[in-house]
């Protein structure tokens, strides 16, 4: 078995890094209606995620730091017990430059763990951490949802404790109706949008600013240069559905050898 780290070059996935640490969780109480607490919402998300079979959906990720944005588009098929499959293509522009990655994907069809970024296959040692080599790389794909499914990393750093002074006007994410939350520390705003029927997750946005950016980066690389302007990430997740039936070949990547 052969595990090979791969390290992004800095940019949007390394600031994505810097900005979030790749996880993206939520949990913590219980109850009914439209009045419920942060900490019912949360554990009502939590739970949810652990009693679905499967799950798939689609989704953008729109980053911007500096003059570059970076759209990631995604598709995310997710099954018990250690089934997964995570496809992107990333664009970046610049004024500078247009970048595309081409395809890359995580995944898992009950035989190994897998990570390709364009150089073939690279057999991973775990599900934790294909998923975590996936994270930055995805934008954020690859950690917020299976993250949340597989109930791997789960923290305190979302928990409904936390938003209990901090929840927003209701919104919609395209036609779905959810609630909205926000959580500000050391210079990183995230908000959450939780569907108010299925409870799950629907968006999320993460603002950071240039000198917590700084702050990060100086930690990470030493030598980075002091020109960051901060960084915005918004991961939108459409098309969901639950408790489908898949075939192990679905776990599997079309363009796979």
């Amino acid at each position: 078995m052969t595990y090979v780290k791969l390290k992004p070059a800095f940019g949007i996935s390394a600031a994505i890094m810097l900005a979030s640490g790749a996880t993206t969780m939520v949990l913590s109480s219980d109850a009914a209606g439209d009045d419920l607490s942060p900490g019912e919402i949360f554990k009502r998300v939590q739970e949810n995620y652990a009693s679905l079979t499967s799950y798939s959906d689609e989704g953008k990720i729109v980053a911007t730091m500096n003059d570059t944005i970076t759209t990631t588009t995604f598709t995310i098929r997710l099954a018990r017990p250690n089934f997964y499959h995570i496809e992107w293509e990333q664009n970046s522009e610049s004024s500078y430059s247009t970048k595309n990655t081409g395809f890359q994907a995580v995944w898992s069809s009950g035989a190994g763990n897998f990570l390709e970024m364009g150089y073939g296959p690279q057999d991973e040692m775990s599900q934790d951490i294909a998923l975590d080599e996936a994270a930055a790389f995805s934008g954020g794909a690859a950690a917020t949802i299976p993250m949340a499914f597989f109930n791997t990393q789960w923290g305190d750093e979302l928990d409904g404790s936390v938003f209990n002074e901090n929840r927003q006007t209701d919104e919609k994410v395209g036609d779905v109706d959810c609630y909205v939350f926000t959580r500000e520390s050391e210079g990183q705003t995230k908000t959450l949008w939780i569907g108010k029927q299925d409870f799950l997750i629907h968006q999320l946005r993460t603002v950071t600013s240039a000198e917590a950016m700084l702050a990060k980066a100086a930690i990470w690389d030493p030598e980075i240069i002091p020109d960051l302007h901060g960084f915005t990430s918004t991961e939108t997740h459409t098309n969901i559905v639950v408790n489908k039936q898949f075939l192990r070949s679905d776990f599997v990547p079309s363009n796979d050898e």
